[in-house]
């Protein structure tokens, strides 16, 4: 018998699912490395897009300023300014669009920062200090409406309106601060003065709050006129058809004619009403209530504390209280607004984390409701108070000394607590003692703000009022 030797052979089989399985993950293998490389590329591409856009508004906002008279006390910025929009151009030839994109952004903000400080240098009426949703301005009757932001100037003739949402703090040349509520529309009208016939604004529709300084000021309805004197805190609402409105003073004296030719004399924590030409004579207002509890700045710990009791004491000619609860200094699109509650606390299921502001009004019998209360803030967060501490530190401002538009801020904090003055860090000594020299650009009634904060978190801001004279 003669042995086999032809050479042997192996076989293995593979099944076809094998092979399908094998081809599924080799075709997403390839989708994933295709992916990958065309999010990269699509990312590449949007961001040389972005940075074409912005360097490109480099170009107008430097286009925009040349020739401005002011500009020669802006030289330094607008110089940096040019330097980073060369660098990102330079960037963005070598093909490093996310340098390119840094510097056109930081070039774009400094002339923006200028352009807004040169229109403040002239002979505005008003300026916006504080824009919160939607609020816009129109230059003119045939101006075009544009989106309002603080520092924007506004002089005679100009128009103002607020969105469902918006509200805006636009402080006058003569040191009265308006708050405009959501959904009004007013148009600036007039330098404040003594006359009878001159007007500061004319309210067209919706609700304004202003708090003047050293001189009274006026405000016009389509129906009716309210002289506010100095030093006075007073609201004044109309609506859109122009035939009813309100007219409220919660501290000094306003006087309100109607264009029927009735007059009345609004003394402090006192309302009138308006229908036509009529005018109500003024009723009284309940004072605003004093918050008891929580403290302010309080911390809430999430995870233990399910509800948190609102407190305050009672009024005594209140018959109801207004309470809301807000993430909004200005209190706009409320987290809480109860109108009508009875007894003098409210008790709050603990929802979300963040910092809350609340506040509380008194209403009377007759469904008048008189001024807030100071707000209160609380803070809800897992774990409860950070560190441990949850008081704010201590912040006085001691001396505000003027030097025109120059002022050296002198005031104490806690030791170890963080200070700025106007958005600029300052320096801190051991004692908590601090100084700081700011210099302002708006030429009449401005504001310092100071804010200090703890190692912890916890923080307090006090703003100063104060005149610029240009020397």
């Amino acid at each position: 018998m003669v042995p086999d030797r032809s050479p042997k052979s192996d076989w293995y089989k593979v099944s076809v699912e094998t092979l399908q399985g094998w081809g599924v993950l080799l075709l997403l293998l390839i989708l994933a490395v295709g992916g990958y490389f065309g999010y990269r590329w699509w990312e590449s591409n949007a961001l040389q897009r972005e940075a074409a856009r912005i360097l490109e508004e480099d170009r107008r906002l430097f286009q925009e300023l040349q020739g401005s008279q002011e500009l020669e006390e802006f030289q330094a910025e607008y110089d940096t300014a040019w330097e980073l929009m060369e660098e990102g151009r330079s960037a963005y030839d070598a093909g490093e669009y996310p340098a390119a994109l840094a510097r056109g952004r930081r070039s774009r903000e400094l002339l923006i920062s200028i352009r807004d400080a040169t229109a403040r240098q002239g002979a505005g009426q008003a300026r916006f200090v504080t824009v919160d949703g939607r609020v816009d301005y129109r230059r003119g009757e045939r101006g075009r409406w544009e989106s309002a932001r603080a520092q924007v100037t506004l002089e005679n003739g100009d128009f103002v309106k607020t969105g469902a949402g918006g509200t805006a703090e636009i402080m006058f040349v003569d040191g009265t601060l308006y708050t405009v509520r959501p959904n009004t529309l007013f148009v600036v009208s007039g330098a404040p003065g003594e006359g009878p016939g001159e007007r500061t604004v004319e309210l067209q529709y919706g609700w304004i709050n202003l708090n003047t300084a050293q001189r009274p000021s006026q405000i016009a309805t389509p129906r009716a006129e309210a002289r506010v004197e100095d030093e006075t805190e007073a609201v004044v609402v109309v609506d859109e058809t122009g035939e009813q409105g309100s007219f409220t003073t919660y501290r000094g004296t306003m006087d309100v004619a109607s264009a029927g030719g009735e007059r009345r004399r609004v003394g402090a924590l006192q309302t009138v009403s308006q229908r036509g030409d009529s005018l109500s004579e003024p009723l009284p207002l309940p004072p605003a209530p004093e918050l008891t509890a929580p403290g302010d700045n309080a911390d809430i710990d999430s995870g233990r504390t399910q509800r948190i009791t609102l407190s305050w004491q009672q009024v005594e000619e209140a018959a109801s209280y207004a309470l809301q609860v807000s993430r909004n200094r200005l209190f706009v699109e409320n987290v809480i607004a109860a109108d009508d509650r009875q007894r003098t606390e409210a008790t709050l299921g603990v929802r979300g984390e963040g910092s809350f502001l609340w506040r509380v009004a008194a209403q009377n019998t007759d469904g008048l409701r008189g001024p807030w209360s100071e707000p209160r803030r609380f803070r809800v967060a897992p774990g409860g108070p950070r560190g441990g501490d949850r008081e704010p530190p201590e912040l006085m401002i001691d001396d505000v000394q003027s030097y025109g538009a120059i002022f050296i801020v002198r005031g104490r904090t806690d030791p170890g607590a963080s200070v700025w003055v106007n958005g600029e860090s300052v320096t801190v000594a051991a004692d908590g003692g601090f100084t700081k020299t700011v210099q302002l650009v708006q030429t009449g009634w401005d504001f310092i703000e100071v804010r200090a904060e703890d190692p912890w978190g916890n923080e307090v801001t006090k703003r100063e009022r104060v005149f610029v004279e240009s020397i």
